[in-house]
């Protein structure tokens, strides 16, 4: 008997039509799972160690980033062991506002300390609103682990997070460039593995500052490995004296050394990216 159209036809044109929705979907779930750069803003990742030049130079994008010199910046100088309250070596404590004063010096016009290692603290909204209006943060380097304790799960690192989000630049050196991603990575003591869990300013991404004065081991091949064997994020290589610039998907290296960016997604056997002081990219081709 002929049926002629009715419901299996029916049937069948809905199965299509979810067929080519979903083959059209997938594409761009697969394209957005590797993009872990700032989806918007910028961010500044330095490999610590960093030379008068490099240092202009770092200061002078994140001030231009920001917006210029009339732009709002926060410093957060908790890394610093020897910010008050000390927590290593004795005598006067650092002056957070000889930080202040470098990046005046360059033309900033608001710069504003924000510092606690008080998680109760650093979770009060009162002390984190300054982040609300600023469109720049610098991060200086210190002693492991300190910013990732202070703030992981507050509200500065929500903050600091949506400040990102609204196209604003956040600036890290050394341990305030680990912070930012999504954990730290190093010998534990053996083997090389996650030391602690970062703030997740960079969701996608570990850190791996001061690559050239390591001895004994080569901390790309440590990551590669690593991440080889748990996949996730992309790691970032920094030698010291060098800086990783990232606008977006543009990424700039700043400084005397060279960057490794590190993704078993692309190649299992070595970085897929390697840029030198000078060097630009679109990681997005």
């Amino acid at each position: 008997m002929n049926r002629g159209p009715g419901p299996s036809r029916s049937i069948e044109a809905i199965a299509f039509g979810a067929l080519v929705m979903l083959l059209v979907a997938t594409p761009s779930r697969i394209q957005s799972a590797t993009i872990w750069w700032p989806s918007r803003g910028a961010v500044i990742l330095e490999g610590g160690g960093i030379g008068p030049t490099t240092f202009g130079a770092v200061l002078a994008r994140l001030i231009a980033l920001a917006g210029g010199p009339g732009a709002r910046i926060v410093i957060i100088p908790t890394a610093n062991e020897a910010v008050a309250p000390r927590l290593t070596g004795t005598g006067p404590a650092v002056d957070p506002d000889q930080l202040k004063k470098l990046l005046e010096a360059r033309g900033a016009e608001h710069v504003t300390i924000l510092h606690t290692r008080d998680r109760q603290v650093a979770n009060s909204e009162e002390f984190a609103k300054v982040l609300r209006t600023a469109s720049g943060v610098w991060i200086p380097g210190g002693g492991a682990r300190i910013l990732e304790n202070t703030y992981r799960g507050t509200r500065v690192a929500q903050e600091l997070s949506a400040l990102l989000a609204r196209g604003g630049v956040i600036a890290g050196d050394s341990a305030g460039a680990i912070a930012m991603g999504c954990s730290m990575l190093g010998w534990t003591p053996d083997p090389w593995g996650v030391v602690t869990e970062g703030l997740s300013i960079l969701p996608n991404v570990t850190v791996v500052p001061h690559a050239n004065a390591a001895r004994g081991y080569d901390p790309a091949d440590e990551t590669l490995k690593y991440l080889v064997a748990h996949p996730g994020p992309v790691g970032i290589v920094i030698d010291e004296d060098t800086a990783l610039v990232l606008n977006g998907s543009a990424a700039e290296a700043v400084g005397a050394g060279t960057v490794a960016l590190v993704d078993p997604a692309k190649d299992k056997a070595r970085p897929y990216v390697i840029l030198k002081g000078g060097d630009k990219r679109d990681l997005a081709r």
